[in-house]
Order: C-alpha cells, then sequence, then structure tokens
C-alpha cells in the first residue's frame, strides 16, 4: 500500500481513503481483464447507521457488506473490485459510500486493506467474516 499523499491519487485525481464516485461507477461494467481485489474499509461516523440500512447493503448485489464490528460509531465496508491497481480499488469501493449519502452521511475512513484475490466462488459466508476472522488472527 502507498505510504505518501501523492500515491493513494486515484485515476481520476481523488483521494482513494476519501473514496472517488467515478470509480465506483466504473467498477459497474469492469474489464474482465484486471485484476481482481478484496477490500476492506474501517471508518467511522458521527451517527449510528440503522441496522436495517446495513442489513440492506448486503443485498446490494456487487458483494459488498457493511457490518459495526462491536464498538459504537465504527464500521467496516467490504467490497470487491476489479481495478488497475488497489488505490483504484479502495477508491472504487469507498466510491460506494459517496454514491449512496443516504446511507452514511459523513464518513472518515481510518484504515483501509485491498488483496488481489482470484475471482470469488459462490459462498454462502458473508465476507466480512472472514475478514473479521483474518483480524482476528485465524
Amino acid at each position: 500500500m502507498p505510504h505518501d499523499a501523492a500515491s493513494w491519487a486515484c485515476p481520476h485525481g481523488q483521494d482513494a481513503r476519501r473514496g472517488c464516485v467515478a470509480c465506483y461507477e466504473e467498477s459497474v461494467s469492469p474489464d474482465p481483464a484486471l485484476p481482481f481485489w478484496e477490500v476492506a474499509a474501517w471508518f467511522t461516523t458521527e451517527r449510528p447507521i440503522p441496522i436495517r440500512t446495513l442489513q440492506d447493503v448486503h443485498h446490494h448485489g456487487r458483494r459488498f457488506a457493511l457490518d459495526q464490528p462491536s464498538t459504537p460509531l465504527v464500521y467496516l465496508l467490504t467490497g470487491h473490485a476489479r481495478a488497475h491497481d488497489s488505490v483504484e480499488a479502495i477508491a472504487g469501493v469507498i466510491g460506494f459510500l459517496l454514491h449512496n449519502r443516504h446511507v452514511v452521511a459523513n464518513f472518515t475512513v481510518t484504515e483501509t486493506r485491498a488483496a488481489p484475490q482470484s475471482p470469488p466462488k459462490t459462498s454462502t459466508t458473508r465476507q466480512t467474516d472472514v475478514w473479521l476472522d483474518d483480524r482476528r488472527g485465524g
């Protein structure tokens, strides 16, 4: 992952950690030749996100999940993206929040993670369960 501010710029010049609606919109019909990424972004909000909204994101159909690990006002957004690199993948997944301002009005990303993956096979396990197990060490 990049360490300086300039290397966090997505192809549209946005800071990936703040999201990019254009990267998100481009991910709707991605080039299947692009690498496949699993992305996780932990973020905080000023107000709680309603439980119903958290559940609705799971039904989004684009393999996004929004969960509240256990700390008030801290959330975990996970998703899949096809992108040239990890910065673009992160910008697109966080761009989901910008594109859906009715889900989260204001947020601050505190941590991100992107890992190249093979495209997933059909699974009944929620992606956030996998990320949370990774954070716990097992």
